[in-house]
């Protein structure tokens, strides 16, 4: 059983509206991680690598392998594997994976870490920097110790 006991990547809708993920299937282009963020590209699904700063992003997040038949969160995907995520939706909650290092709070904004992972993402509010496409927001506290899955909503 994965870290903190989570067993599930799609978590679900803050009301009962929409009682199921919006799938999005294709072969694993690459060795995928359920809770990964993974994009659509010509031959499948694969992990996203795109730069925050990049935007146009979309957010789909790789469901635990074999979802569909009770599979668990910590099976990876392998090359060629028929690969299902989870195109998040306004006011949907995902489980997932958030890159080591990362000092959390509840409403923090996340973007893509280029490997699949989340991070803190850097603002305006940042004088200086370059703003990045915020993904998904955290919606909890914590410390990442290592790549881990964290509930998170949709940006």
């Amino acid at each position: 059983m994965s870290i903190i006991g989570k067993r599930k990547i799609w978590v679900g809708p803050a009301d009962d509206a929409n009682c199921h993920p919006l799938i999005v299937e294709g072969l694993a282009v690459d060795a995928i991680t359920p809770g990964s963020i993974v994009e659509q590209v010509s031959g499948g699904l694969q992990t996203l690598s795109t730069a925050a700063t990049i935007f146009g992003a979309e957010c789909l997040v790789a469901l635990e392998y074999g979802c569909h038949t009770g599979g668990t969160v910590d099976v990876d995907y392998a090359i060629g594997d028929n690969t299902l995520a989870g195109q998040a939706r306004s006011g949907e909650f995902y489980n997932a994976l958030v890159a080591t290092g990362q000092a959390l709070t509840k409403g923090m904004p996340l973007s893509s870490n280029a490997d699949g992972t989340l991070k803190i993402a850097v603002t305006p509010a940042v004088v200086g920097a370059t703003s990045e496409q915020v993904l998904f927001y955290s919606d909890e506290t914590v410390t990442t110790t290592a790549a881990q899955l964290v509930r998170v909503r949709k940006a």
